[in-house]
């Protein structure tokens, strides 16, 4: 079963480029149908600003494999779920036999059919069991390639979101640096809201000068209110999701009370003064000394350092519900995936676990500022970037999104509810109502299916003490 909006969609492959021996040269595409050589391993990867990285490790990959040829293209997953470029090439049978993915997006390419299981290929290639196997990378990020009993691809990086705080401006206020040290753990949203009553500065006409921060921008979402909250999205039970729940009421009354004591029209042209659409990445209201904290994720790191290299800042956890609970973070990420037709062949294995596995992972990670899924890439002081050890430090409180083959329409709900609470055109009641009714009906096409074993529970084989120190 193919989602028929996909088939609307229509994506333009990169360049290509043939990395072998250490070389790189140009490649021109097969016919439709020719035979695969089994030592030719073709790859759709990495996005293009991060492709020379991507060419380090097909050069040490073929330095150690000289007789496996690697072809690149640059055509990477495009956004939630569009699977428009997958269904052209399984359909003319021009896929490849790697795919560097969105992560999220493999149960629900699974589900339509677009994935080869890897299942098989552990077990001949690597003589142990997939689940023994796939325990060598963080179980939420093996969890969202989890599909009906078999895995679909291998986790590549994951990337936990943080808030940056602006301490010039804080000492400026003169908030307690107690409230900002992560060692102290999370602020309560009682104390933001503190905080955000003695920060904020509107004039006398209501237009806001400075803030405390946003709970819509940038990483913050109704998504991630719901997630911090504990809101299930899903029943193992009764395979529903439950956009309807109790839970998730609360959660959008709570958002829609933040909505109103904001004054989204207000922090909304705000947020259009100071970092207004397809601004350049050094204007932003945070950059610009407006707005006290940012949540975001490691890459924020880079963007310090590229774009205000001169602002003190720190960065701490999220807010969570009260003083005391534990912190939390969320995470995505991209992956590996065989698309149907792939070759399957020894070669495509060998580099699909070098690139995935510790020695890939280690070359891309700390260039890219992204944190490691492989646990071995994880313990090595060399696995990635000092700069983001925060980052790396939240995995032991990360929280995916369940892994449905419904991901794409769940997302699309909770945004469009996000929408609608912004604009204050619904009330939270019949806006769960909504959600439900768009979402679950297509998940019933599905079912019955189950979520991973221990989905959302703390992962037995990372231990947060192992982290790589220099």
């Amino acid at each position: 079963m193919i989602d028929r909006r996909t088939l609307l969609k229509a994506l333009g492959a990169g360049a290509s480029v043939t990395v072998a021996g250490g070389s790189i040269v140009g490649c021109t595409n097969r016919p439709v149908g020719e035979e695969r050589d089994p030592n030719t391993v073709r790859v759709w990867g990495i996005w293009a600003s991060d492709a020379e990285k991507e060419a380090q490790v097909v050069e040490a990959f073929t330095e150690q494999n000289p007789d496996v040829k690697v072809e690149i293209s640059q055509v990477p997953s495009n956004g939630q779920g569009d699977a428009s470029s997958v269904i052209t090439a399984v359909r003319g049978r021009t896929g490849p036999d790697v795919y560097f993915m969105d992560r999220f997006n493999g149960a629900q390419f699974a589900s339509l059919g677009l994935l080869e299981p890897i299942d098989p290929l552990i077990e001949e290639y690597e003589g142990v069991s997939p689940e023994e196997f796939m325990s060598g990378w963080v179980k939420f990020a093996t969890d969202e390639l989890f599909y009906d009993g078999q895995y679909y691809g291998l986790p590549m990086d994951t990337d936990t979101r943080g808030m940056y705080v602006n301490m010039g401006l804080a000492k400026e206020a003169g908030i307690d640096p107690k409230l900002l040290d992560p060692a102290n753990g999370p602020m309560s949203y009682d104390q933001m809201w503190e905080i955000n009553d003695q920060f904020n500065v509107q004039d006398e006409r209501g237009t806001y000068e400075r803030v405390t921060w946003i709970p819509w921008d940038d990483q913050a979402s109704l998504l991630m209110w719901a997630m911090a909250n504990d809101v299930p999205m899903f029943s193992n039970e009764t395979c529903h999701v439950l956009l309807d729940s109790q839970e998730m009421l609360d959660v959008a009354t709570m958002y829609e009370g933040w909505i109103e004591r904001l004054d989204f029209p207000r922090l909304d042209a705000f947020k259009a003064t100071y970092q207004p659409p397809n601004a350049p990445p050094t204007q932003t209201s945070f950059f610009s000394d407006r707005q006290l904290f940012q949540i975001t994720g490691p890459w924020g790191v880079q963007g310090q350092a590229d774009y205000k290299p001169d602002m003190e800042y720190s960065v701490t956890h999220l807010p969570v519900p009260n003083e005391g609970d534990d912190p939390f973070t969320w995470a995505g990420g991209f992956a590996l995936t065989m698309p149907k037709g792939a070759s399957m062949s020894e070669a495509a294995w060998k580099f699909f676990t070098f690139y995935a596995g510790y020695e890939g992972q280690k070359i891309m990670m700390p260039q890219i500022s992204r944190i490691p899924t492989n646990i071995e890439t994880v313990k090595d002081p060399e696995g990635w970037n000092k700069d983001i050890a925060f980052f790396v430090e939240l995995m032991a409180y990360a929280k995916s999104r369940p892994p449905l083959p419904v991901g794409t329409k769940l997302w699309d709900a909770m945004f469009t509810m996000q929408g609608s609470l912004n604009q204050q055109s619904d009330t939270p009641e019949n806006l769960v109502k909504e959600a439900q009714q768009y979402v679950d009906p297509t998940m019933q096409q599905f079912c019955p299916i189950t979520l991973p074993e221990g989905f959302g529970e703390p992962d037995p084989n990372f231990d947060i003490s192992d982290v790589g120190t220099t």
